[in-house]
């Protein structure tokens, strides 16, 4: 049996990190954990983790959304699981969990009370185990922690901060296969709040772009209502907020009827960097995801990207259906 440990408000304003890292009530709301895995040699994998909480006209309905991506076969592994009435799930300050198919767990170190992150993930056909620590300490986004959801009004925000940069190491085993002593980095998201979340309008891309000289910048895009915001993180750990580039995409992909952006540019300060998929993405529930490469304007690797786009940006193809992904989102 779980036990959900429930926090006060709707986190906005935000509080603390700690306080909004609880589970509010009344919020649409998710922990969000992404990273990527080498081991030095050929094998290069991402992975994903959400524990979702999607508030519905007074219904309560969470999400288990996990997946590995095996780049050199180009083929994606996942687990997606409704939690009906929350059964078998756990949060509070020091755990997250799922009955036995997944779970973070939390201790602290210089960065942060929750520095220390434990990740597993169990399904029938991939096993993955890490181990992740912040280098620097968590970051509050946009405007000192809130997001403005695309369009006005102040119940269409969320609550927004990362720990941009856990150094992460662990195991993964694949069709049989165990892959030992794998590293990488990882990038842990919480968000949420009481926004419209059936309003197309309020549909996301978001780009996490993570250097390889330890800075990051985070954008949430919303241009069906040409509003932008971000973040920039120093390799010290220091911030602050950006909203002042200017991203283009470079061509539309559909998938199952909707179209997502496929392919990036984005000018921050001057510099432009291009944004490429590594393989094809991965539709999970009601997002579309991948990772992609980070070059600068000499086709330098400069760092990777995850990238997550909602289906109410772009719309839907010819014969298609409007959603957001799950059919109780529909707004008809």
């Amino acid at each position: 049996m779980g036990k959900i440990v429930y926090t006060t408000g709707t986190g906005i304003p935000p509080r603390s990190f700690d306080e909004e890292f609880m589970t509010h009530k009344k919020n649409s709301e998710w922990w969000y954990c992404t990273g990527y895995l080498e081991d030095g040699k050929s094998s290069f994998f991402s992975y994903q983790f959400t524990l979702a909480q999607v508030n519905l006209f007074g219904v309560t309905i969470r999400l288990l959304i996990c997946s590995v991506t095996d780049f050199k076969t180009k083929k994606h592994y996942n687990i997606q699981v409704p939690l009906l009435f929350g059964k078998g799930v756990t949060t509070n300050d020091t755990l997250l969990s799922v009955d036995r198919r997944a779970s973070v767990s939390f201790a602290s170190n210089t960065h942060s009370s929750k520095g220390k992150m434990h990740l597993k993930m169990y399904s029938d056909e991939f096993n993955l185990e890490v181990d992740m620590e912040a280098v620097k300490p968590p970051t509050w986004h946009c405007d000192n922690g809130i997001l403005q959801m695309g369009i006005p009004g102040e119940k269409e925000r969320t609550y927004y901060y990362s720990f941009t940069n856990l150094k992460t190491s662990g195991s993964l085993t694949l069709g049989g296969r165990t892959y030992a002593n794998m590293c990488g980095k990882t990038w842990f998201d919480r968000q949420g709040g009481t926004y419209s979340i059936r309003d197309s309008r309020t549909c996301w891309e978001w780009f996490s772009l993570r250097f390889f000289d330890n800075t990051e910048v985070m954008l949430f895009a919303f241009p069906q209502d040409n509003y932008y915001d971000g973040t920039y993180i120093t390799e010290s750990g220091d911030y602050h907020r950006l909203n002042d580039y200017h991203l283009e995409s470079s061509g539309v992909i559909t998938y199952e009827g909707k179209q997502f952006s496929n392919g990036w540019t984005v000018t921050i300060n001057d510099k432009k960097y291009t944004i490429t998929p590594k393989a094809d993405g991965m539709f999970n529930v009601f997002f579309f995801e991948l990772l992609a490469d980070i070059k600068d304007e000499n086709g330098e690797l400069l760092g990777y990207c995850f990238v997550e786009l909602l289906p109410g940006v772009r719309g839907v193809s010819e014969g298609g259906r409007k959603t957001l992904g799950l059919d109780v989102f529909r707004k008809k």
